[in-house]
Formats: C-alpha cells, sequence, structure tokens
C-alpha cells in the first residue's frame, strides 16, 4: 500500500512539474517582448482612401477574422488546446497611434512588444504603406459598439506545449517586403498580400483550421484554366465539389472583394511562377 502512495505522490509531482514548465515557458515566450520599430505610416482618411481600406480589409482577412464590422468572432474552440476568438477591433485601435497599428498588422507586435497568435501576419507583410494607410484609415471608423465581443485568444494546456515546443510560434515578422507602392504587378501583388496568409509559393503547407493540405500557388495555377480558377476564387469550388474548408469560407467572404481584373493578374502570375520551377 506505501509502494502505491509513493508512485502516486511521484506522480503527482511530475504532473505538477509538467504543469509549471509548460505554463511557466510558454507564458515567458508569449510575454517576450519584440523590439520592431513602428513603419511611418499614418492614416488616409479621404473618402477613396477608408472605402479602398474596407476593401482591402476584406481581401487580407481582417474582416474574414474579426468580423465584417470588425467586433470579434469566434473562430475556434478546442478544449485544452486552444479558443480562437480574434477581438473587437474598435477598442484596440482607440488606443493605438497610425504607427502602432501598422507596426501591429505589418510585423504581428502589439503595443506593449508581445506577439500576435494565429494572425496571418506573412500576407501582411508585403502589403504596401499606402494601401496599409487605408486600411487604417478604415479602422478609424470604427466605433465602439455594445455589441463587440470581449472574448479573446487563450490557450489550453496542449496549446501552451504547443508554443512552448515551436509547434504553435508567434506571428512576428521583423522584415518587410512591402514598398511605398503597390506592384505594378497586380497577380504578384495579390499573391503576396492576399494568398500569402494561407500558401506558399512552392511549399505544401497546412490550413489553420483543420490541418489539411493547403497547396502550393504554383501547384494551383496550372492545374486550372482562368474560367475554373475564378469558380474557385469566387465560390470556394474547385475541381470537384468537396468541401475545400477553409478556402470554402475564405472565397466567400475575403476573396469576393477581388476584382476580375485582380484574379484574372493573379491567374496569370502564378501561371508563369509555375513555369519558372514546379512545386514541390
Amino acid at each position: 500500500m506505501r509502494i502505491v502512495k509513493r508512485v502516486a505522490a511521484a506522480l503527482a509531482v511530475l504532473v505538477l512539474l509538467f504543469v509549471v514548465v509548460v505554463y511557466g515557458g510558454s507564458e515567458w515566450i508569449i510575454r517576450k517582448s519584440h523590439a520592431v520599430t513602428a513603419p511611418k505610416i499614418a492614416a488616409d482618411n479621404s473618402p477613396a482612401g477608408i472605402a479602398e481600406g474596407a476593401r482591402l480589409a476584406s481581401a487580407i482577412g481582417c474582416r474574414g477574422c474579426h468580423g465584417p464590422e470588425g467586433r470579434g468572432t469566434l473562430i475556434a474552440d478546442v478544449p485544452g488546446v486552444i479558443h480562437v476568438a480574434p477581438p473587437a477591433l474598435a477598442p484596440i485601435v482607440a488606443k493605438y497611434s497610425d504607427e502602432e497599428l501598422a507596426r501591429l498588422i505589418r510585423h504581428g507586435v502589439k503595443r506593449d512588444g508581445t506577439a500576435t497568435y494565429i494572425m496571418p501576419v506573412e500576407g501582411h507583410a508585403g502589403v504596401a504603406d499606402e494601401d496599409l494607410a487605408r486600411i487604417i484609415g478604415w479602422l478609424r471608423t470604427l466605433k465602439p459598439s455594445a455589441a463587440d465581443s470581449k472574448d479573446n485568444l487563450s490557450f489550453g494546456p496542449m496549446g501552451r506545449l504547443a508554443v512552448l515546443t515551436g509547434g504553435l510560434p508567434p506571428e512576428v515578422r521583423e522584415g518587410t517586403r512591402a514598398q511605398a507602392k503597390r506592384n505594378p504587378d497586380m497577380g504578384a501583388y495579390v499573391a503576396d498580400t492576399v494568398c500569402a496568409g494561407c500558401h506558399s509559393m512552392r511549399e505544401e503547407r497546412k490550413a489553420h483550421d483543420d490541418g489539411r493540405k493547403v497547396p502550393a500557388l504554383a501547384e494551383i495555377g496550372p492545374a486550372y484554366d482562368l474560367p475554373a480558377f475564378k469558380k474557385l476564387l469566387r465560390t470556394g469550388v474547385g475541381m470537384s465539389p468537396r468541401d475545400l474548408g477553409l478556402m470554402a469560407r475564405v472565397a466567400k467572404g475575403d476573396l469576393s472583394q477581388l476584382t476580375d481584373p485582380e484574379i484574372e493578374a493573379l491567374h496569370a502570375y502564378l501561371k508563369r511562377e509555375a513555369e519558372k520551377a514546379p512545386a514541390r
């Protein structure tokens, strides 16, 4: 009987030690400050700038994650792992300067220097200064509301373990690909800002929501003719009627903001990239 009690006590100590290490280590990573200089960008508050900012905020996923009016949404709740609830935007915007918002969007660094998680900063890092100014201009039009969600991101034990072991890394990008003006090659620009949040050009990735295969962009380009490609981006329906998961939802929401010329330019660009080197 004493042996059983000792084994149980030892196991309890090991479990407690595991919890302390996982919680403490993950909390250190989550609270770590990142020294990234805020871009010198001021909001474009012109009517045309705000209208384009609203469109771009949808195309790059801001409104798809935070809600059409930026009031916050619940994306996923996996007990013991992670609770993904992008917060309401207006309360955040009210506390941030334009430059701090630019750093948050482009680099994934919050006002206090800590990192964002689950935010597609990889795509945001390529958004041109002029477009980032337009998005910030739109953000400035949002007003706090009683309908704003009070929910936020939180990690369960397994989620914290993933943070600690690198399986769930912070979404921080210290550098930037962004230029002052949009890339004149519209197809390249759309691929680098809208598509890059989920897709790599030549490497297969996993979907943020369910871990399914996310094909390389250079694989998608030659696989679709233009009508089928437009159908994919407008409806989320691919070569077969199977459910494409996150892609289907993004197509019906975020990608609906892309114009026909932008989709045509993207398709042409992906075909050119596929001809340079095949996807792996």
